[in-house]
């Protein structure tokens, strides 16, 4: 029995290993197309999806994955049938069909963690807090999302609530509060004693049922209530108009998260990286931003920074990182508000101001040395990549 059993898998790896051989190796004519047309379309797989494996056998090429790239998806077509490939075509375009009408959704839970890979244990690439409107690519177990910002991650199915577009229209257009509160918890009933329902963030956004005694009674996206105490929110259209986009704000809303942990992919009051930090603050006053420091470093107006700091204003960000060198690009890692007088106030180990000065106790040479670049966000928003929740797409109706 045992050397019937040794046969069998002797012949079915020679068979395995004559198929491998028999589906061939892509030849470099057709890596150089894929490459090209990758580089071309989706070089920030932050914010675009190119995810394809390719079968050959003889002349025939099978694509097989996902990308949100239609452009890309036809250009690499045409460009392998010029080499005269026949193409069997299994490559699917995003938001994927298999998901029906439900290709919207908005965060569930007060804050969810957006990773890089199907699991738990993956990288966490960002955040999105409660109420937030998110456009859903792919599911596998988890929900593929694009979110707001342009960000494409996996998070756990069970953290959004899928939507049809007139769902999804629905909830953008309701009267909304939007909590205010660093940390905080809704209650089955309009009494801190009661039952809780969930905590809450700054920046979370919650339906508004009406109001009852010193509470909101909201609803979340999935449709269940609870009440909010007042002092922890504040009326959505009341936020929107009551923007204070300038350089005061934002400093004062900076220093209302010092002493924040920091945490790698965090963008909220729980935690938050130097990118998420930013990102945070200028939510607050209605702008979003891209999510990443080397991202905001393409954004707003360049300011000059060969003359020291003299050109610099409160609400700049400054960015730092490694220098361009022959073997290297510039590269961006870290990222801050600039305070006035040399200081600034960043998401480094926790949230804490430093300055640039060397006669300050709050000296930091080590960033002094590594800083690149400023740019000016105020007076650029609208801007390209510099939208405000009254303007950008996933806010207004689909």
């Amino acid at each position: 029995m045992k050397k019937r059993s040794l046969l069998f898998f002797t012949l079915f790896i020679g068979l395995l290993s004559c198929h491998q051989v028999f589906a061939g190796k892509l030849s470099k004519g057709i890596t150089k197309i894929v490459e090209h047309v990758e580089q071309t379309y989706a070089p920030d797989k932050r914010n675009s999806v190119f995810d394809l494996e390719i079968k050959k056998k003889r002349k025939t090429l099978t694509l097989i994955g996902v990308t949100s790239i239609a452009q890309a998806k036809n250009e690499l077509i045409i460009a392998l049938k010029s080499k005269h490939y026949k193409i069997i075509d299994s490559l699917r375009l995003l938001p994927d069909a298999q998901l029906g009408t439900k290709t919207y959704g908005v965060v569930n839970l007060s804050v969810v963690n957006l990773r890089r890979k199907v699991s738990f244990a993956s990288e966490m690439m960002t955040q999105a807090l409660l109420g937030t409107p998110v456009r859903i690519l792919q599911e596998d177990e988890w929900y593929r999302v694009r979110t707001p910002d342009d960000y494409i991650a996996w998070v756990a199915s069970s953290s959004i609530y899928p939507m049809t577009k007139a769902e999804y229209n629905s909830w953008n257009a309701a009267d909304k509060i939007m909590v205010t509160a660093a940390y905080g918890f809704t209650y089955e009933k309009p009494d801190e004693d009661s039952q809780t329902v969930s905590d809450v963030v700054s920046g979370n956004m919650l339906k508004w049922e009406g109001t009852e005694g010193n509470y909101y009674q909201v609803s979340y996206p999935d449709g269940h209530k609870a009440y909010l105490p007042l002092s922890s929110g504040i009326p959505e259209s009341k936020w929107v108009n009551a923007f204070d986009q300038n350089a005061e704000g934002l400093i004062r809303t900076s220093k209302t998260l010092l002493g924040i942990p920091y945490l790698w992919g965090g963008m909220s009051t729980k935690g938050m990286d130097c990118s998420g930090f930013i990102r945070t603050v200028m939510f607050a006053h209605g702008i979003i931003l891209p999510r990443d420091a080397s991202q905001q470093a393409l954004v707003g107006e360049r300011v000059e920074l060969s003359d020291g700091f003299s050109h610099l204003k409160q609400g700049d960000l400054l960015f730092f990182g490694s220098k361009a060198t022959p073997e290297q690009k510039e590269r961006v890692i870290h990222v801050a508000l600039y305070l006035g007088n040399q200081k600034f106030i960043h998401s480094q180990g926790y949230v804490h101001i430093s300055s640039f000065n060397p006669e300050d106790k709050d000296f930091d040479e080590y960033n002094l040395n590594r800083l690149l670049s400023a740019t000016r966000i105020l007076g650029h928003v609208g801007s390209t990549n510099i939208s405000t929740v009254k303007t950008n797409p996933y806010y207004q109706p689909q």
